[in-house]
């Protein structure tokens, strides 16, 4: 017999399943968030640090709260050199965990009651859900827009109309910056105006900066131009952890940041994530204790290892934008050939485009689907990210060179599409 509440979740995960259908063995995934193009210079760090660290004693359990104390450390050198933080970020500011997933449920389940919701913009990882919903019952709230705003005035009206129609009690809001699936920036009086938002209305805000590092610029018009392209407003990534609380009159022990090493660094198997709370010592203490994923410590020796050379971790993150930049390129100069509507990235490894078209509905979104698989290749359809539009889907292009050109090969394919897209000996 099931409890109840494991019934419950059965029930949610019917109710909120992926439509996907199944994809055949065999088809080049260009649908999951994974940064591809970092791991030959970061694979032979980890492996080496792993190799030269671990003794017999690190194959006992791990005693310290919060995470082990050398990867703290490490890690707070790591946050002060490249997240500007307005206050020096100190090792028991920090709380670790496997991943930013396990991060966010815990912080969750520490600051709301079961039915309190959480306000979120839309497109959104659906990951989301599952790390709110599932364990938690706090709901996510969605704030949807039928144009991208353009100012911070604008933006905060978004939140203030869905908080008005929340059906449940707002504790706070997750804002993903830069931004999944969008691959934008939120240009920093946006997020001054949301943190007071959030101070007028008692609430916490959440800053998911898993792709900070990844933040690689504006691209270069290639070979074909596209109009509609939807550029956004801001291509430099700035932290909560740099912006003057004080200044706006904001209280900083409902200000947090969640980070992980699994977009800038390529790492998502190795598990580890961050929680940020440089004011609030009672909610970091009280995460670490009832804290049920702690990090491995295999995992804390080769993060540590990585982190202590943080001139080698610029140097590889410098390298990395470019390469991610030049990707970029390439599937944007692909869109616009087949005169595809795109959000053009800044960061991260996904881009936003609407294959389907716009005149596209769920229907025809599945059966492109289907073809897109049957062609072996597959995006992450929008309906996943909570998409108010048919037609977009997710294009993660941060893959090596030839698996990238012949992933869009088979994208030409699924599409049916009359022309062919031909890329600049640059490209290849």
């Amino acid at each position: 017999m099931l409890s109840g509440r494991m019934k419950r979740s059965l029930s949610w995960l019917s109710d909120n399943a992926s439509a996907e259908p199944k994809t055949p063995k065999g088809v080049l995934g260009m649908d999951m968030a994974e940064n591809w193009l970092i791991r030959p210079d970061v694979h032979p760090l980890i492996k080496a640090a792993v190799s030269l660290g671990l003794n017999q004693k690190d194959l006992s359990y791990s005693q310290e709260l919060g995470g082990c104390q050398a990867l703290l450390n490490e890690s707070a050198s790591f946050f002060n050199r490249f997240f500007s933080p307005q206050i020096p970020i100190l090792a028991e500011h920090i709380l670790t965990s496997t991943g930013c997933s396990s991060i966010i449920e815990s912080l969750l389940f520490s600051i709301c009651d079961t039915g309190d919701g959480i306000l979120l913009e839309t497109p959104m990882w659906d990951g989301f859900a599952v790390t709110s919903t599932l364990r938690n019952n706090v709901h996510i709230v969605p704030v949807g827009h039928s144009r991208r705003p353009k100012n911070a005035s604008d933006f905060v009206q978004h939140y203030s109309e869905a908080m008005e129609l929340a059906t449940c009690p707002i504790r706070g809001l997750i804002v993903c910056n830069p931004h999944n699936p969008i691959g934008q920036i939120y240009p920093t009086p946006w997020l001054e105006a949301l943190l007071q938002f959030c101070e007028a209305h008692n609430l916490h805000f959440i800053s998911d900066e898993i792709y900070g590092l990844s933040n690689f610029g504006a691209t270069t018009c290639g070979q074909y131009a596209n109009p509609d392209t939807v550029i956004g407003l801001e291509t430099k990534f700035t932290s909560i952890l740099s912006i003057d609380l004080k200044r706006l009159g904001v209280n900083p022990a409902r200000v947090h940041v969640a980070y992980s090493i699994s977009k800038d660094f390529g790492s998502s198997g190795v598990r580890l994530g961050y929680l940020i709370t440089q004011s609030n010592p009672g909610l970091r203490r009280a995460l670490a204790i009832l804290n049920r994923f702690k990090v491995c410590n295999m995992t804390s020796i080769a993060v540590a290892s990585l982190f202590s050379n943080l001139q080698t971790v610029g140097i590889m993150l410098d390298n990395t934008k470019l390469r991610l930049r030049k990707a970029a390129e390439i599937v944007e100069d692909f869109l616009s050939f087949h005169k595809i509507v795109f959000y053009s990235p800044v960061a991260g490894c996904v881009m936003w485009g609407r294959v389907g078209g716009e005149r596209a509905t769920k229907q025809t979104d599945t059966e492109l689907f289907g073809k897109l698989a049957a062609a072996g290749v597959v995006l992450g359809a929008g309906s996943r990210f909570k998409s108010q539009e048919p037609g977009w889907f997710r294009i993660t292009f941060a893959l090596p060179r030839k698996d990238l050109i012949e992933g869009l090969r088979r994208i030409e394919i699924g599409m049916e599409a009359k022309r062919r897209w031909i890329p600049q000996k640059a490209q290849l």
